[in-house]
């Protein structure tokens, strides 16, 4: 989780730090209450047919819905409408209101091999959307985001 200096002092945290601050701080409420994890699908695929936006809906005890949204996409920057389908009613809903969105990528963290350190560090950045139906948020390239807001029809 920490790059350490020849005397094991932690010089920096790796990108395995800011991951887990997005899952355990951002996308899941800290606690030990229960949280309902739902299946989600994309149709953002590369000419071979591989998905390359993953996404883990997550209702959370504080009634917020968010969403782990990961941009496997190296090259390019995706922007997504975000649908929630209750599949017993047919009901389709999505984000309303403020969204809280945190964003984990290039431009936060990228590994300097030659120089064995991450420039630049972190952090996350944070920021609040207005969202309705037809909003799209945009996931940059090679990106782990988590949108949490209420979600509504």
């Amino acid at each position: 989780m920490f790059a350490t200096g020849p005397d094991h002092q932690i010089t920096q945290p790796l990108g395995q730090f800011f991951a887990s601050q997005l899952i355990n701080l951002e996308w899941l409420k800290p606690g030990a209450e229960t949280h309902r994890l739902y299946s989600a699908v994309s149709d953002i695929q590369d000419g071979a047919s591989h998905v390359l936006v993953t996404a883990y809906p997550v209702q959370r005890p504080d009634g917020d819905w968010a969403l782990l949204v990961i941009n496997k996409d190296q090259d390019h920057p995706h922007k997504v409408k975000v649908n929630f389908r209750n599949t017993e009613s047919g009901a389709v809903a999505s984000f309303r209101g403020t969204v809280a969105e945190s964003v984990f990528g290039r431009a936060q963290y990228q590994w300097q091999a030659l120089k064995k350190v991450a420039d630049p560090d972190g952090p996350i950045t944070h920021s609040n959307l207005n969202a309705n139906a037809n909003t799209e948020f945009e996931l940059p390239a090679a990106s782990v985001v988590v949108l949490r807001g209420k979600v509504g029809n």
